[in-house]
């Protein structure tokens, strides 16, 4: 079974990570984890100009966090960073091209503006995913 585990390090997301650590180890499921930097487009020119840099190590630091409870457990897991605006466009995206047969992911991640402004990211990947979803609360 592959599994796709999209993360942005908040505490519901972690608790998807952990379900998807569960099941690599009873049911030898192939996970990769998931971490989106957002992309800032040009249209934000009076941004910081190191913003999307700040982004990017913001993912990687998760991915790292997440790889840790594989790791302590000597867990076979692949990792994957990508940039986008809308977080539920890459994991659908990769879930359809990867061929997964599932999505764990946490129910609440981003809170506040961005929240209001993209949506829910766990609704729009239970709505259109080519796969099971697990919304993990």
């Amino acid at each position: 079974m592959k599994v796709l585990v999209p993360t942005d390090g908040s505490d519901r997301s972690m608790k998807a990570v952990e379900m998807a650590v569960k099941m690599a180890e009873k049911e030898s499921a192939e996970v990769t984890l998931l971490s989106i930097a957002h992309y800032a487009t040009g249209d934000f020119e009076a941004l910081p100009a190191d913003l999307q840099i700040r982004f990017e190590l913001a993912a990687k630091s998760v991915l790292e966090k997440a790889k840790a409870l594989f790791d302590q457990k000597q867990l076979k897991v692949e990792t994957r960073l990508e940039y986008g605006i809308i977080p539920g466009n890459n994991i659908l995206k990769l879930a359809e091209e990867g061929g997964f047969d599932q999505i764990i992911i946490g129910s609440t991640g981003v809170t506040g503006l961005t929240r209001l402004i993209m949506g829910s990211t766990a609704l729009k990947v239970a709505q259109h995913a080519p796969c099971t979803v697990t919304i993990v609360r």
